[in-house]
């Protein structure tokens, strides 16, 4: 089976492969990270250029309450129409950099100190933001999301915080590594852990008509993730 390979850099800068069956069209990747220290926690989503505006008109409509320049970049903050929720994001030359808040639009100077807290740079292959030293904060969860057309999801996280997802005895076998039935998703039914030598993957099947669950499955056993360790 003729297989597409997906080359990503992660927020971090660390980098992995997925291999995937080529006749499944890839119809998404978003990237996410979530920095912490003390008992400050935020989280960020990283699409590509024209993520904020998708958004905003099919996930959560909002409209556009201030435009700010941070880095030399335009930042963009929406608000919904019920000011339940709110977005600020950073449009980069290839990427967009969205975090959510709830409620109303924050002030100003709030948008202009959180992105400013970061480090953020933009290139063909991925963009990479990380916090400044000074801020002192981590990163505490870092992740992949992708979505396969017909054939469901995989959430990649990066391997420092995929250890505690594999569980201790074997799975079943599968082209690049071994598979388990996940214990704690919603759906345990369509929802499995799958490690490889180099790499861990969620994958959640698409319950969509337009394949048959061999075929899901079929597509889940080709599937390999592989971090670059050097």
């Amino acid at each position: 089976m003729a297989t597409q390979r997906l080359r990503l850099v992660a927020p971090g800068g660390d980098r992995v492969t997925v291999g995937l069956p080529a006749a499944a069209p890839v119809s998404h990747v978003v990237a996410g990270v979530r920095f912490v220290g003390g008992s400050f926690g935020t989280g960020f989503q990283i699409g590509p250029r024209g993520y904020h505006d998708f958004a905003c008109t099919h996930v959560a409509p909002a409209e556009t309450r201030e435009r700010l320049v941070v880095h030399g970049r335009e930042v963009v903050v929406a608000e919904a129409a019920d000011g339940q929720s709110s977005v600020a994001t950073l449009i980069g030359a290839y990427h967009e950099l969205m975090t959510v808040y709830a409620g109303p639009a924050p002030r100003r100077d709030r948008v202009l100190a959180l992105f400013g807290s970061l480090r953020i740079e933009d290139h063909v292959g991925g963009m990479t933001v990380v916090p400044r030293a000074a801020t002192l904060l981590d990163s505490m969860n870092e992740h992949f999301v992708i979505v396969v057309k017909d054939h469901g999801s995989l959430s990649v996280p990066a391997p420092r915080h995929a250890a505690a997802l594999i569980p201790r005895h074997a799975g079943a076998r599968t082209k690049h590594g071994e598979v388990w039935k996940s214990g704690y998703a919603k759906d345990s039914a369509r929802s499995f852990v799958l490690g490889c030598p180099a790499g861990v993957a969620e994958v959640h099947l698409a319950d969509t008509t337009a394949k048959t669950e061999r075929q899901r499955l079929d597509w889940l056993d080709e599937i390999d993730i592989a971090w670059d360790r050097r």
